[in-house]
């Protein structure tokens, strides 16, 4: 097929997906019922329309790019990685639509962090379709991209709208705009501009980042506890920002990079085994007290549970997300007391560093140094 055929043919199926994914958010919005009605119910579809205009015109825009690596021929299929991209895209539209109203009440409630696990979940696989059917090209990197960025900014902004969050931490949802931004204007300046290297630390950290944000759209958790959570994330988001732009504007060099690394490995392997060590000693009087409690008996137990799972280093990452959410749940039957914000502060830092060595089974790291369906 000749290049000319190969474009109209993906034209044709941008067409497609410009149509579909209007009627469908027509149809959630006729469909949904009296969780949002009035005014809202037209601001949500107006701007749900809106997200999925900007998708469309950055699919439009990269159509050229449906290439395989080191190819030029264009591919006339979006193929099936693209097409799951695109039903994130328009998932990641509806939760578009709630930016600028008030949070849903009752169950509808539990819609905007619903909306953005579904439109995140696929994130995990659309990778292992892509290169299971040959399909790995430029244009899902983009789409994919450009879901994820949008989709972070909008649950975080949703986050602080609701009063989950503080002011402070929106910058993180904006990290990714801050640093393309400081870029393109190095790059006006003729500045140099050096290439970013892979990193395993910038892969988990947006992994983490985007699984922090649906759990905070949930109606489960409130300030002030979400509020130490946001800090404890946020800190290392934030660090790990300075640390890339300082490889971004040649501050530090890859030798100096790589100096660094070796001088930080020592604390490194350190710092997670105290923290498994606060989880441990921290959680213990709460463990004992609740299982005390015939009331709080099944409370008592997921403490126990995770406190174990931790202690061990078996799927720690896991155990620590859990033993938050648990925290969490704590908050609800009382005041939490400053032990309580220290505990939660380091499940949430071992949740970045995992329990380091003597750890019997830290599962989670298959994850983080190997993407979905690639070999080990």
């Amino acid at each position: 097929m000749s290049h000319t055929d190969a474009y109209k043919a993906l034209v044709r199926q941008w067409l497609v997906f410009l149509a579909l994914g209007a009627g469908l958010l027509f149809v959630f919005r006729t469909q949904a019922g009296g969780w949002w009605t009035g005014p809202y119910g037209d601001r949500w579809l107006m701007l749900a329309l809106l997200g999925h205009v900007y998708f469309s015109v950055v699919l439009f825009r990269n159509l050229k790019t449906n290439h395989r690596a080191g190819e030029t021929a264009l591919l006339p299929d979006l193929g099936w990685a693209n097409w799951l991209t695109l039903l994130r895209a328009t998932l990641m539209a509806t939760v578009v639509g709630f930016l600028f109203s008030p949070m849903p009440v009752g169950s509808a409630a539990w819609l905007p962090g619903l909306l953005y696990t579904a439109a995140s979940v696929p994130d995990f696989i659309d990778g292992i379709v892509a290169r299971k059917t040959n399909h790995v090209t430029a244009l899902g990197e983009i789409l994919d991209m450009n879901v994820d960025s949008v989709g972070v900014f909008t649950a975080t902004f949703l986050a602080f709208q609701y009063g989950v969050i503080p002011w402070w931490y929106l910058p993180v949802g904006l990290a990714r705009y801050i640093f393309v931004a400081g870029i393109r204007i190095r790059e006006k300046q003729g500045k140099p501009v050096n290439e970013l290297p892979f990193s395993h630390r910038r892969r988990a950290f947006a992994a983490l980042k985007m699984g922090f944000m649906f759990v905070m759209l949930f109606p489960l958790f409130t300030p002030p506890g979400t509020f130490v959570a946001a800090a404890a994330f946020g800190l290392p988001f934030i660090g790990g920002f300075i640390w890339d732009w300082l490889q971004v504007i040649g501050s530090v060099t890859p030798a100096k990079r790589i100096e660094i690394k070796a001088r930080l490995s020592g604390l490194l392997s350190i710092v997670p085994l105290i923290l498994r060590g606060i989880c441990v000693v921290f959680a213990l009087p709460y463990v004992g007290t609740h299982l005390a409690d015939p009331a709080l008996l099944g409370l008592g137990a997921a403490e126990m549970a995770v406190t174990i799972l931790i202690a061990l280093g078996i799927a720690p990452r896991a155990s620590a997300i859990a033993a938050v959410c648990l925290v969490g749940v704590n908050q609800n039957l009382a005041p939490l007391q400053i032990d309580q914000y220290l505990l939660a502060v380091a499940y949430i830092e071992t949740i970045f560093l995992g329990t380091g060595i003597l750890s019997l089974w830290p599962i989670e790291n298959k994850l983080i140094y190997y993407r979905f369906g690639d070999a080990a």
